[in-house]
This record gives C-alpha cells, structure tokens and sequence, in this order.
C-alpha cells in the first residue's frame, strides 16, 4: 500500500523519470529503510518507560544503541567471574547499555557505578533502577567491550544470570583476546619470548579442551573461573606487550594426542588464596585509606595495570562520586600501608575495611615447567623444542595442532581496538597521579633495584629458582 501511495506522489514520479537504473534504486532502497527505522526509533523514546513497569525508577535509552552486545569472536569462551553472590557492582568505560534479549533496555554511564542484585540493576548515585529478567541472561556491554566487575577491567562484555538464590556474572569474550589475560598472569611478562610462547600454547590447549562439554562448571553456566582451578586470569591490567605478541605469534596452535586436544597441564599459578602459598590479607580502614588518596565515599579499589615484576603500578579508587575518583601509585601506596610487598592481587570491601590480599615475602612460581621453560628459552631454544621436552608422546615426538579456523594466519580480530592507556607518572614522594610527565617517583626508582641485585617477579632469588630447578 505504501508503494502504491508513494508513486502517485508527484515528486517521486519525477525522480522515477529523470533517475534511472542503480541511481534510483538506492533511493528505493533508502526510503524503504526510513520506512522500516521510524517504529523503530519511536519504540526506543518510549522502552524506558514501558519496559520498567514496576520497578522504582527507570533510565530509558535516548537513542538507537548501535553496537552489538557481544564483540567480534571466532571461539568465544565464558569465564565465571562471580557466582550466585547477592550482588555485583559494574562500570563500564564508555557510555553502554545492558541488552536483553538482544535489545537495549537500560543506558549506562560511563564510570558510573551500578549495582546489580537478583532481579534488578541499580544507579549508586541516583537510585535509578531497571528490573533483569530470571528467565534469560542480561549483558552488560559498551561499544569498546571493556567491563569493570569483581574488582578488575575485563575485556569483552559481561552476562549476568540472575537466580533465586544469588547472581553470577560471565565474562564473554573471544579464547584469544582470554589467552592476553591469561598468559601473564601465570607467566611474569619480563621472561623470554619463546617462553611466554610456550605458556600461550599450553594455556589455549587447556581452554580449549575445556570448553563446552569438557567444562566441569557448564551446570553453572560458563566455561572455565578466572583461578588456580582452572587458570589465572587477571583481565585487562595483566596484559602486556610481550605476552600479547607471544599469543599472537603462536595464535590456534595447541597441544594435540592422535586426535585430539591434549590438556597441557602445568604447574606453578602465582599467589592465590587456592594455593598453599605465602599469601597475606592486611585489612585498611575505609577512613584510613580516604585520608591516604584523598577519595571520599570509597566505593571501588582496583589494580589497573602491573609492571614487569608483577607488582601493583597503577591503581583505581573509585569514589561513589565519580569526580572523586582517582588513580594512586600501587607500589607507594602499598608501603605507605605498610604490606610486605607490592604485589597486591586483590583488594575486597569487608565491613567497613577494604582488605588488601598480596603476595609474602619469598612467594614466586613455583613449577618447575614454568621456570624450566625460561631456562630453556634463555639457552636458545625455540618454543617447539620446549614444548618437546614437557609434552613429547610416547615416540618421543611432539604433535601441534590448530584448533578450527587457524590453519592459516587470519587476518586480526575486527572488533573495536582498545584506547591506549597512558603510562602513568607520579610526582616524586606523592602517592596521586599527577599527569606531570617529566616526574619519576623516587619510590619507583627504588623498586627496580630488586630485580638489579637478582630478585624475581615472585619474590625468589634467581639463585634460588636456580637450586630448585
């Protein structure tokens, strides 16, 4: 009918005479799309209100939410970060949206903290709220698929089960971008290439023989836990350059017997609290630590990124106001608290203290493959020869393989490039980042003498590592 109504009009009869051929079916084409876009637009003004029926208040979408919830993967993997909690805390990094059912229900904004609790998502700041669905998953996403949640930024987006008894969230991402967060969280991002090359194969082949039906957690609805109970998985802060390359270079290749994928056990997880490590918990008091950083109403404390020996560098503290959240010097603020070392690996709010979990003094890798591979790696041997020496077949030879889809060098991932982060400087003695450029913190300066006199990323002497092995 619409077409019809359209070719009685005078101007469209015009155009229908004067363009011919591909001209004007690209105008067909694109009165066609406006035609199919306007409900559309006009579902989205008013979902807001519609769909928060019942519930406090709500946050409608202003505009058309033009991303996809979950970013570009060949082999996506699902790693749960949470599970049946009374509740998690989100951000996102760049104005997003939780999706249900494909469709953009709820806006967020950008470093604002939400709260999500069985049924509902909730604005700290403003109270607003939006009820969650108990009958499908909800994701939370941001056109740059980064999420901050359990106390570290992830890549990708987030799903979020909501039960009965407790929530549980879902970092959905694809297995490769997981291996840049896998790698050097088992693996100190300063060893040698064919090294972390070798940790990248033996890490993706255990992933992938762990995926889908081979997950012991598929009842709780994700693949592998971001700890030593599967693999250490620390998200975007542990990511660094080398081990990104080492992922990169050796990207589908995996562990095979005959015909199938071979697990690629391997020992040494760095500092958790699964492990009989020497691991220490310090609790600070929340009013202690707002006079140390200057932040009011603490709401959020995070480790951003790592240096090479695996010690906190940068380090968010969010307030519940986000101007007053700001960006500390891990190492400093670590023995300002007066902790046995930097190497903080988590920091949970308990009461009215936030704990600070880190590494003891003399706690490093403890695996022997792991530092043997170093070894190796430093004498010149190449990844495949390493390889060999752990996990050759009864023949004595090694079987690699690729997992589908990378028989041959693919092109690199599609999905949005991440921003790159600024190395943070600090004032000298001050614990708040500055932005000051030309400044080096004395107590930076200081922590780099360690490594100098022949300690490892662990805490262990290379004297030490060296009898053990």
């Amino acid at each position: 009918m619409w077409v019809k109504s359209l070719r009685e009009e005078t101007t469209f009869l015009r155009l229908a005479k004067v363009y011919k051929g591909p001209l004007f079916c690209a105008y067909v084409a694109l009165v066609m799309l406006l035609l199919f876009l306007a409900p559309q637009v006009a579902s989205f003004s008013k979902s807001g209100a519609a769909d928060a029926k019942g519930a406090s208040t709500s946050q409608a979408i202003p505009t058309i939410i033009a991303f996809s919830p979950y970013p570009p993967m060949l082999h996506p993997i699902r790693i749960g970060l949470q599970t049946r909690v009374s509740s998690i805390r989100v951000v996102v990094w760049s104005p997003g949206a939780v999706f249900v059912n494909g469709r953009a229900v709820f806006a967020l904004k950008p470093q604002m903290m939400y709260s999500l609790s069985p049924g509902k998502i909730t604005e700290l700041a403003t109270g607003q709220s939006y009820p969650l669905p108990f009958d499908q998953r909800a994701i939370v996403s941001a056109p740059d698929y980064r999420v901050w949640t359990n106390n570290k930024w992830w890549n990708g987006c987030l799903e979020v089960i909501s039960l009965a008894n407790g929530i549980t969230s879902v970092n959905v991402l694809d297995l490769e971008y997981y291996l840049q967060g896998v790698v050097p969280s088992e693996m100190p991002s300063s060893w040698a290439a064919e090294a972390l090359k070798c940790q990248a194969v033996a890490a993706r082949s255990y992933a992938w023989a762990h995926i889908g039906a081979g997950s012991k957690w598929k009842s709780e609805g994700f693949d592998l836990v971001p700890d030593v109970r599967d693999q250490a998985y620390k998200g975007l802060a542990a990511e660094a350059p080398s081990t990104n390359a080492a992922t990169w270079q050796t990207r589908g290749l995996i562990l095979k017997n005959a015909d199938k994928v071979k697990p690629g056990f391997y020992r040494a997880w760095v500092g958790d609290d699964f492990e009989n490590l020497n691991i220490r918990k310090t609790p600070v008091p929340q009013a202690r630590l707002e006079k140390l950083t200057g932040v009011k109403d603490i709401v959020g404390v995070t480790v951003m990124s790592f240096d090479a020996q695996g010690n906190a560098h940068a380090m968010q503290v969010m307030g519940r106001n986000p101007k007053d959240s700001r960006q500390v010097y891990g190492v400093a603020l670590a023995r300002t608290l007066g902790l046995a070392t930097a190497g903080i690996l988590d920091v949970r709010e308990e009461g009215d203290n936030w704990v600070f979990t880190y590494r003891g003094p003399g706690n490093g890798a403890r695996g022997m493959s792991q530092h043997g591979a170093n070894m190796l790696a430093k004498r010149g041997w190449r990844f495949d020869q390493i390889l060999q020496q752990y996990y050759q077949d009864n023949d004595g030879k090694l079987r690699l393989g690729f997992i589908p889809g990378y028989m041959y060098p693919p092109p690199r991932m599609a999905g949005q490039k991440l921003a790159k982060q600024p190395q943070l400087t600090f004032s000298k003695g001050s614990l708040v980042d500055t932005g000051d450029a030309s400044a080096k913190s004395k107590a930076e300066a200081e922590d780099t003498s360690s490594e100098k006199s022949g300690t490892t990323s662990g805490g262990r002497t290379n004297k030490e590592n060296n009898n053990n092995n």
